[in-house]
């Protein structure tokens, strides 16, 4: 997803190539493997930020949009809301529950979980907390739990199905299932959940293309796709990306023809991105 939207975007390439040095690496290869455990990985994909010591500055996990990708980016070249940023302003006496709120996700992302459950926690009994905030502390509780017990989040799910963070916290879940292959809990989830979240574009599109991935439902996700091009009709990126899933369920439903026309109406919109013209190849070969 990466690769496909977000590092192919102009603007992003601009940025990067502007104010970082980038390196991309494997973390499965014999090179990536021990930078990964050096610097204590969770998760894919995995962005880190180094200064010219290797010093940590900031990281984050998982795919970000390209609005919301420049805005790590920009954080992480001012200083902003960065770990050590944080960690001072902490150190320095501020207990506000956003500080250390912030702190403690940034706790999260390095892997070190039970510094980032006593901040979590910490925010449960403050007397000044924000509902949002409170919400997302029981959240992450939850997700630190996935582990080893998976039903605390589903318990957060059961006891507060009004959460500002449901849409979230179901992602959760879902990923959770997908990365252990249980693939019976996760499509329960998506069987549950689809109608409840079917004016959001981008859960029927992860739903049509994860069901790609499975090969199963593939009648069911072509109808949410077309769904999800509906609303998402007036964007023209998004909407390229959600012909790919769209190819895709063509390409697995056996119609080639089909796929090529769809794909090409991607790559009409975005002339320039490599992923697009790559899975018209793929679609070609077979």
């Amino acid at each position: 997803m990466l690769d496909a939207y977000t590092f192919s975007n102009k603007d992003i390439i601009s940025y990067i190539s502007e104010h970082f040095t980038p390196f991309k690496i494997n973390a499965e290869t014999k090179i990536g493997k021990p930078l990964f455990e050096e610097f204590q990985g969770t998760g894919y994909p995995l962005i880190i930020f180094l200064d010219e010591n290797k010093n940590g500055l900031d990281r984050f996990y998982g795919y970000y949009p390209p609005d919301k990708f420049l805005v790590q980016l920009e954080n992480v070249l001012s200083g902003e809301n960065t770990f050590p940023a944080l960690l001072t302003k902490y150190k320095l006496g501020d207990q506000s529950s956003e500080t250390i709120f912030n702190l403690a996700n940034k706790y999260l992302d390095r892997g070190d979980n039970n510094i980032a459950k006593e901040l979590y926690t910490q925010i449960l009994t403050h007397s000044n907390v924000s509902y949002q905030i409170f919400h997302k502390s029981k959240l992450s509780l939850g997700i630190i739990g996935l582990d080893d017990n998976y039903k605390i989040l589903e318990r957060y799910i059961s006891n507060y199905p009004d959460t500002p963070h449901l849409y979230e916290s179901i992602n959760y879940l879902l990923q959770y299932f997908k990365n252990n292959n249980f693939v019976e809990l996760e499509l329960n989830y998506y069987n549950k959940y689809i109608d409840k979240f079917s004016s959001d574009p981008w859960f029927l599109n992860q739903y049509a293309w994860r069901m790609t991935e499975l090969n199963k439902n593939l009648d069911i996700a072509l109808e949410k796709i077309n769904i999800s091009l509906d609303l998402i009709s007036d964007d023209d990126i998004k909407k390229a990306m959600v012909l790919d899933t769209k190819a895709e369920i063509y390409w697995k439903l056996g119609d080639k023809n089909e796929s090529v026309l769809i794909i090409n109406e991607a790559i009409n919109i975005e002339p320039e991105n490599e992923y697009y013209k790559n899975q018209k190849n793929k679609f070609l070969e077979k």
